[in-house]
């Protein structure tokens, strides 16, 4: 009989035949390794299966198919009544939340360097748009030498530095690029304007947020109106949202995976947003002194 399974890195809910009670594998949703209890009342697992066989590899048919390494057996059993489809977007959340946890930390440490995080724009003479902070975390990406082989006196579209854009760090690269084309664009970005963590006036400093850092957003998914290249100094503008995720194309949060957006919050923790998150629990994230109440399992 089967057996519910939480994978405990992602808590994917899996029905799991009892023949494979006790055995090791690696999750068909988040790919993290696991190891699967001993089921109570099941009768002793078939011989090459027990908790001592080498870990095993699993994948995802439209049954659900189970590869057995090492020992070629091949069993067919259904995934708690999940699509392939449904995998793969699992898949595509965890990987895009781990890629906002890198850039969290990149983040975070320039804000230890420099005293604030850095701006999401720097303009040039008559307010010409610079460079994105994309960009000056590259160091911090462990990723100097692209750094290096940026011109900073020349603006982030000019020839001098196109090379440094066909060069993109793979944790700017979202997990969906292959559905859009995209080889050179980013799926992440900051939210910017009046009450952020990036106003208007310059960024602030990890010290200066009052509200809970694990329930301020440091950077989120979008998809603006845009060419999309990860060095362009582009953001999601505060004032122009209304709150919804995965609403207006181009202005609102999301817009890259169904039923919500990934994001990462100051604490460098990776969460994905359901696009029913209300509008005023969303603002609420968003400013990082706003002193709105918050459960505290808003993003559990």
């Amino acid at each position: 009989m089967p057996y519910l399974f939480t994978c405990p890195h992602c808590l994917t809910k899996t029905q799991v035949d009892d023949r494979f009670s006790g055995q090791s594998g690696e999750c068909v949703s988040c790919g993290e390794p696991i190891q699967l209890p001993h089921f109570a009342g099941t009768a002793e697992a078939a011989p090459g299966f027990g908790v001592d066989s080498k870990p095993l590899g699993w994948a995802v048919a439209a049954g659900v198919l189970l590869v057995i390494m090492g020992c070629l057996v091949f069993a067919i059993f259904r995934f708690g009544g999940q699509t392939v489809s449904q995998l793969q977007t699992n898949r595509q959340r965890t990987a895009s939340m781990r890629n906002l946890e890198m850039i969290a930390a990149a983040l975070n440490a320039y804000a230890a360097d420099h005293g604030t995080y850095p701006p999401p724009i720097t303009y040039g003479p008559g307010k010409t748009k610079m460079h994105s902070w994309r960009v000056l975390i590259l160091p911090y990406l462990e990723r100097q030498e692209l750094f290096d082989q940026y011109d900073m006196s020349k603006p982030w579209n000019d020839p001098a530095n196109m090379m440094v854009c066909y060069n993109r760090p793979a944790v700017f690269a979202h997990p969906t690029e292959s559905q859009t084309g995209w080889t050179s664009g980013t799926g992440y970005y900051l939210i910017v304007g009046p009450g952020t963590l990036f106003p208007n006036s310059g960024p602030l400093s990890p010290d200066q947020i009052t509200d809970d850092p694990s329930q301020t957003i440091l950077v989120i998914e979008g998809n603006p109106n845009s060419a999309g290249l990860w060095t362009e100094p582009l953001d999601l503008d505060f004032g122009l949202m209304r709150g919804q995720i995965n609403g207006t194309a181009g202005i609102e949060p999301g817009g890259l995976c169904d039923g919500g957006a990934a994001m990462v919050t100051v604490d460098q923790r990776g969460h994905f947003a359901e696009e029913t998150m209300s509008p005023t629990t969303f603002n609420a994230l968003v400013t990082p002194n706003g002193g709105e109440p918050l459960a505290d399992d808003t993003l559990d």
